[in-house]
C-alpha cells in the first residue's frame, strides 16, 4: 500500500516490516533473478494487493506472455485481477501492435521503445500509479541499442517523469553477478530486487535481497523466501 509518507508495500510478510516506511514512491526498482525465481508472480503480486489494498489503478505490461495467459496464471496463484475489474490493466504485446496499427498502418521500422513510452505515460495520465514491465530484456530485443547509455538513460527518465512506482524485471545469468544485460541498469534504477535460488540439501531453495533502495534504510540479509497460496514471506533468523 501507499503510506501517508508515499511508500509502496513489496507484500513480503516478515521483510515490509524491516524496511523504513517501504519502497519510496515515483522509485523505478530493478526485479532481478534467473529464470524461475518467480520474479513475474512476484511483481504481480504486489500489484494485485495494492490494487486491492489502496484502491489505485496498476499497470502490469508484458512483452513476453499474452494477456490470457498471465490472467490463468494468476488465477492459479490467488491473484486473479478479474476481481478487480479496472484497477488492475494487462498490457502485452499483441496490444502494442494493435496501438501501432491505428497510429501508423504498420509496425515496421517503428520505434519500440518510444511507442512503449509513450503507451505507459497514456496509461499513467489515466490514474495508474504503480507499473511492472515484463521485461526489460523483451525491450532489447523489440529496440535494438546502438548508443545503450544513452537510450536506457532517456527510457528511465521518461518513467521517472511519470511519477509512477516501477518494477522493471530483468533476467540473469547462471553465475552472473549484473543486474541487468549491460550493466548500466542498476547505477539508473533507484533499486534492485534480488530474488535467487540455489539447491539445498535435495531441494531448491529460494532467496531475496534487497540490494539497493534509495530513499530509504533496509536489511541487506539474504533471507530464505517461501512462497504458497498466502502469498509471500521471509524466514527471519
Amino acid at each position: 500500500m501507499v503510506t501517508e509518507e508515499g511508500f509502496v508495500k513489496m507484500y513480503v510478510k516478515g521483510l515490509d516490516e524491516r524496511i523504513e516506511g517501504g519502497i519510496p514512491g515515483g522509485s523505478i526498482v530493478l526485479c532481478c533473478g534467473m529464470p524461475g525465481t518467480l520474479k513475474t508472480t512476484f511483481c504481480f503480486n504486489i500489484l494485485f494487493n495494492h490494487a486491492k489494498e489502496t484502491g489505485q489503478k496498476c499497470l502490469y505490461v508484458s512483452l513476453e506472455q499474452h494477456r490470457d495467459s498471465i490472467v490463468g496464471q494468476m488465477k492459479k496463484l490467488g491473484l486473479d485481477p478479474t476481481l478487480l475489474g479496472e484497477k488492475i490493466t494487462i498490457m502485452d504485446l499483441a496490444h502494442l501492435r494493435e496501438m501501432l496499427r491505428e497510429s501508423a498502418g504498420s509496425d515496421e521500422q517503428t520505434d519500440w521503445l518510444q511507442t512503449l513510452v509513450g503507451q505507459i505515460k497514456h496509461a499513467a495520465s489515466e490514474g495508474n500509479r504503480v507499473m511492472a514491465l515484463d521485461s526489460l530484456d523483451a525491450v532489447y530485443a523489440l529496440a535494438p541499442m546502438d548508443n545503450v547509455r544513452n537510450k536506457l538513460f532517456f527510457f528511465f527518465e521518461a518513467l521517472r517523469s511519470m511519477k509512477m512506482t516501477s518494477f522493471l524485471i530483468t533476467e540473469m545469468q547462471p553465475g552472473s553477478k549484473a543486474y541487468g544485460k549491460f550493466g548500466v541498469e542498476g547505477f539508473l534504477g533507484d533499486g534492485i530486487i534480488h530474488l535467487d535460488m540455489e539447491k539445498v540439501g535435495k531441494s531448491v531453495g529460494r532467496f531475496i535481497s534487497i540490494v539497493k533502495l534509495r530513499g530509504s534504510n533496509h536489511p541487506t540479509d539474504y533471507f530464505p523466501l517461501l512462497v504458497d497460496k498466502t502469498g509471500f514471506k521471509v524466514v527471519l533468523r
